[in-house]
């Protein structure tokens, strides 16, 4: 079965990697492909063995480690600490967010050849995965290596969940080879279950995300913040992580607010950069005087000026969106009007911002349900809704506030997956290293 799952990647990657080279054009450098093919920046010679290594695939599923590495690495300094990611965006974000870890590399493709070589330059004591990243030759490797798995943070989405109902018989092999899951939640617990996972290799210990804390002081948003005020340009929306057709589909809402609140700034954070491009020339299309972040770098009459005339801001860097969210009066979360499965909200909750989502939240279900049985944020079932509640929210900072404190205490209620997760490995880490 492993055969023909490798048969079947190679046959994958050959077709996928026009389109993922595309995709990261220009993000990406030789020494990233090497490291995709297991040639790691570290001297295996000299690396100490013992070690964690986490993988997480993008920005989210590295927001969710954030916490948990800096328990790890406070509750063992001299164990070393090494990160994987797959996306360009994920490994900014652990750049910026855990600059001290022992090493940061992408992720080797999943073949056997290239992953063992990865574990004989790290050799980990524990590899840790977080949320579902199902990688079959990684895990088998990894036990054989002795290296003990787990799956942190575990969830599984809807998508899949039927992709892994179908193909049971693999995944419960697969699975073998991951020594415990914890996951975010009892339906994720139970959907691990029917796809094989034995009852007693699942505990639920909450989400990660609930404990990231607030991101770092950013001078750039401090400054804008200012000028923002300076000028009286207000109210500012903020339309976080844009998947694809989600703008065309908040222009007639840029208008009426445009009709509503002259002085209005939109801005817009498309999910992944390579889109960048194509989303400055939609805006200009539309008829929005838009002006790039990157161009008001400067503190000269030219930025103030670009940034004075700006009807739309388009968030052109990696890594700023959440330090921007302080920017916005009001957060309109992408990927939740177009069917792609939404985005987490706990980031805009952190700034206390009013919230505002389309109908899809299936990927973040728990996350959605805990917020809105809170009235902690405000949910519209189409596009043709979100102007009329957006409007209501601008026009109301009381009802902003009320919204943006609701968020806070859910945070506040649900934090503490960190500190149960670590209790969990507390056993594991406190074997003796290699």
């Amino acid at each position: 079965m492993y055969l023909l799952y490798s048969l079947l990647f190679s046959a994958g990657v050959l077709v996928t990697a026009p389109y993922y080279l595309w995709r990261h054009r220009g993000e990406l450098g030789s020494g990233a492909w090497r490291e995709r093919l297991g040639f790691l920046p570290l001297d295996g010679r000299s690396f100490q063995a013992g070690g964690i290594w986490v993988h997480a695939v993008s920005v989210g599923e590295t927001l969710s480690a954030v916490p948990l590495i800096q328990a790890l690495s406070g509750a063992d300094p001299a164990r070393p600490i090494v990160i994987s990611h797959v996306t360009p965006a994920g490994r900014k974000v652990g750049e910026q967010r855990l600059p001290n870890v022992a090493a940061r590399f992408y992720l080797p493709l999943d073949w056997a050849w290239t992953v063992r070589r990865a574990l004989k330059i790290i050799r980990p004591a524990v590899l840790l995965i977080m949320e579902t990243e199902i990688w079959p030759n990684l895990l088998r490797a990894a036990q054989q290596a002795q290296c003990r798995v787990a799956i942190v943070n575990a969830r599984i989405s809807d998508r899949s969940f039927r992709r892994y109902r179908r193909a049971r018989p693999f995944m419960r092999r697969v699975l073998q080879n991951v020594d415990h899951f914890y996951a975010q939640s009892e339906a994720d617990a139970e959907r691990l279950r029917q796809i094989g996972v034995p009852p007693e290799r699942v505990t639920v210990t909450g989400n990660l995300k609930y404990d990231i804390e607030p991101a770092n002081p950013n001078s750039w948003v401090a400054e804008t913040k200012q000028r923002l005020a300076d000028m009286r340009r207000a109210p500012v929306w903020l339309a976080a992580s844009t998947m694809p057709g989600e703008e065309r589909l908040l222009f007639p809402v840029a208008r009426a607010v445009r009709e509503r609140f002259p002085r209005a700034l939109w801005m817009v954070a498309p999910r992944h950069p390579s889109r960048f491009d194509e989303v400055e020339q939609l805006l200009k299309d539309s008829g929005l005087r838009t002006v790039r972040r990157t161009r008001l770098d400067g503190t000269g009459e030219e930025s103030r000026s670009a940034l004075e005339s700006a009807e739309a801001l388009l968030l052109d860097t990696m890594g700023e969106l959440a330090a921007s969210f302080d920017l916005a009066d009001v957060v309109f979360m992408g990927g939740t009007l177009a069917p792609t499965g939404g985005h987490n909200l706990i980031e805009p909750a952190l700034a206390g911002k009013a919230i505002l989502i389309g109908p899809h939240m299936e990927n973040f279900r728990d996350v959605a349900t805990h917020f809105l049985g809170a009235g902690a944020v405000l949910q519209v079932p189409d596009g043709a809704a979100v102007a009329p509640t957006l409007l209501h929210l601008l026009g109301d900072a009381s009802a902003r506030d009320q919204l943006g404190a609701r968020a806070r205490q859910v945070l506040n209620e649900q934090r503490g997956a960190t500190a149960r997760t670590l209790g969990q490995l507390k056993t594991w880490l406190e074997r003796p290293t290699f």
